[in-house]
């Protein structure tokens, strides 16, 4: 699940979570790569009832059917939104958001028709660890604009990964995504980054995927360099233009986000011109040389040559 950090809570973080950033231990990845093969199976059973006439509660359902049969708590059930301090708890497994909900979408009874895009979002913990993954799935055949929306959204999260190495900022790697997804036209979101991962589902740092203000210039105290250990779920979203979504950047740099509502359930964060959106996210460890993605049933961190650069 994204985080919501609004600037003032990304620039002084300290008053509601620590800002050390863990560096975990061989054990420890291990561990979190134990609960992403689970979240990895149970988003492909997400996957599977993305299709015409099925509703987002099944898709749900699915979901909880794979973390219940691995003994995995899921994390999203029972959470409080921080974008709404009066919505009830989040009450489902995964977070199904369909078309111009962008994130947090409550499954239920909605049918899914062809040619949408759904994004199934889904935490969860294993023995201790925690584990972070999303993905987006076309329903059926879409139209070219909404293929190349996914498309160009997973190689955002592609090159995020690939340009992780110790001793690089995050600011460095964010300002090559900015320029990714702007460059092909495409918008972000301000307000909603990526995070750190391990014991708990939201930890220690901000990880956004575009420039933002606390990541560069006065305020820039949200930057931080990459060192081997640290865990981090790293999720980007493009918007497509629409009549106010679109690409733009302040005088600073920064990546100007699209307007966005959360809808009157509290939880649901949609686009105010219904432009669609696309979402991906990995749970990765940063190593010697490079990262490991965790959020995946091939990972294994004893075997997986890349993976041992990442904890030996």
């Amino acid at each position: 699940m994204i985080r919501s950090v609004p600037s003032r809570i990304e620039l002084n973080d300290a008053t509601r979570r620590s800002t050390s950033i863990a560096i975990r231990s061989s054990a420890d990845i291990n561990g979190i790569a134990a609960c992403g093969r689970v979240v990895a199976a149970a988003l492909e059973a997400g996957r599977k009832v993305c299709v015409a006439g099925r509703s987002t509660g099944e898709i749900s359902m699915a979901v909880a059917s794979v973390l219940a049969d691995f003994g995995a708590e899921p994390l999203f059930i029972g959470l409080a939104s921080e974008e709404n301090t009066n919505a009830s708890a989040f009450p489902a497994p995964a977070c199904i958001s369909v078309d111009d909900e962008v994130i947090h979408g409550i499954p239920g009874d909605r049918r899914l028709s062809g040619g949408e895009l759904v994004k199934i979002d889904c935490g969860a913990r294993l023995e201790g660890w925690c584990a972070d993954a999303a993905i987006t799935v076309a329903v059926g055949e879409i139209d070219p604009a909404r293929r190349e929306l996914l498309e160009a959204t997973e190689n955002v999260l592609e090159t995020a990964i690939d340009l992780i190495r110790p001793g690089r900022r995050w600011s460095d790697i964010a300002r090559i995504l900015q320029d990714l997804a702007l460059d092909a036209g495409y918008g972000v979101l301000d307000d909603f980054t990526g995070h750190g991962i391990g014991r708990e589902l939201h930890e220690f740092p901000a990880v956004p995927s575009h420039l933002t203000r606390g990541l560069i210039g006065l305020m820039g105290r949200g930057d931080f360099t990459l060192r081997r250990g640290m865990v981090l779920a790293i999720e980007p979203i493009l918007v497509l233009v629409g009549s106010v979504s679109g690409a733009a950047v302040r005088g600073d740099g920064t990546a100007c986000g699209v307007p966005v509502e959360v809808a009157a359930d509290g939880w649901t964060v949609r686009t105010v011109d219904a432009a669609v959106s696309a979402h991906f996210e990995h749970t990765v460890a940063v190593g010697r040389s490079g990262a490991t993605v965790l959020t995946t049933s091939a990972v294994d961190v004893m075997t997986d040559p890349i993976a041992d650069q990442v904890i030996n």
